[in-house]
């Protein structure tokens, strides 16, 4: 064909012999084609040199299929530390006037990105709290789909997370300002850790070296971090040992697990703050249950579903081609045990 000539979606339905409605479900990434009939097209498409065509949608009359992938709740605790409706409400306000279908699937093993033809076209894919595994990237970006990452943070995706590495240097920020004011300002901080959310385990563990080197505070990876699989892991003399280590502040994974040892130490006489300074992570609602209010970390679950459906708009209405990496600014919660 001359060069000079776009080719359209009939040229490649008349070079595969199909119907050109067919071909443009396969360019519009419906699920509606078989994965054979969806190759020959591609290959097709690349072969005469097809170029898409960039026609700005009108937002107030697009209809988006969204597919929101969600961690596995295997662990009880999980549930607390994530509020999906929040998510999916800031989701939609995210995406303003844009009419949007919110498809839910649980990211797990044999999750499949593909496969349920009644659900029509695809136009983004959202892994929240969760890591797409190397094959469903890879059929993603086969597709030409969006995809962004929530809560993880990626060079090659969109992503909008929290800046844990901050978040972790205010709280221990607010811990050296009042030792300070004390006669004994000696700081020994040890971390405990929840090893079942491996990721924000890491950074936040991380992000506590990086904060204690800033402040000259010795903290070594290994021996001042105490992590647990499950919340009943944690010996009930743990208190006791942490103080006869020296220990005076304790820095947990979140709010749960700093409930969880506020808690112990009622059982077993130890004070916040006078025994240890203590600090949670992501102002969860669970934090109501007791008198004393712990020191944390705003998470704010409904603000990063609000600029997910943002990105996502103008990745699909707008059409943008720009990756987007955003990192929301932490905001310190004060309370009692600091």
């Amino acid at each position: 064909m001359s060069n000079d000539k776009r080719i359209t979606i009939q040229d490649i339905a008349n070079e595969c012999n199909i119907s050109s409605s067919t071909v443009s479900r396969v360019l519009n990434n419906s699920v509606l084609v078989s994965d054979d009939k969806r190759e020959a097209i591609l290959q097709a498409a690349e072969r005469l040199g097809y170029e898409k065509r960039i026609i700005r949608k009108q937002g107030s009359r697009a209809i988006l299929n969204i597919k929101l992938f969600l961690p596995e709740t295997r662990n009880p605790y999980i549930n607390l530390f994530y509020d999906v409706a929040e998510f999916v409400k800031g989701l939609y306000k995210g995406f303003g006037d844009v009419k949007t279908n919110v498809i839910v699937r649980i990211n797990h093993e044999e999750a499949k990105i593909f496969h349920n033809k009644k659900m029509g076209d695809i136009d983004a894919c959202i892994f929240a709290f969760t890591t797409p595994r190397p094959d469903s990237v890879k059929e993603i970006e086969d597709r030409g789909i969006p995809l962004l990452l929530v809560n993880r943070e990626s060079s090659k995706h969109d992503f909008v997370a929290y800046d844990t590495g901050k978040a972790m240097a205010l709280l221990l920020e607010k811990i050296v300002a009042k030792r300070q004011q004390q006669t004994d300002p000696r700081i020994k901080v040890c971390y405990l850790g929840f090893t079942p959310i491996i990721y924000i385990n890491e950074e936040r563990r991380l992000g506590i070296a990086d904060a204690c080197e800033r402040f000259g505070i010795p903290f070594d990876l290994t021996e001042d971090v105490f992590e647990f699989n499950a919340l009943q892991e944690i010996p009930q003399d743990l208190l006791y040992t942490l103080k006869k280590e020296g220990y005076n502040a304790i820095m947990c994974f979140n709010d749960v697990v700093a409930l969880y040892l506020y808690n112990l130490g009622m059982k077993t006489g130890y004070v916040f703050p006078d025994d240890f300074s203590l600090t949670g992570h992501d102002d969860s609602p669970a934090l109501e249950l007791i008198g004393q209010r712990i020191d944390t970390i705003r998470f704010n679950v409904y603000q990063l579903g609000k600029e997910s459906g943002k990105i996502l708009k103008r990745r699909i209405i707008g059409r943008s081609a720009h990756k987007t990496k955003v990192k929301l600014t932490n905001t310190y919660v004060p309370g009692e045990t600091i």
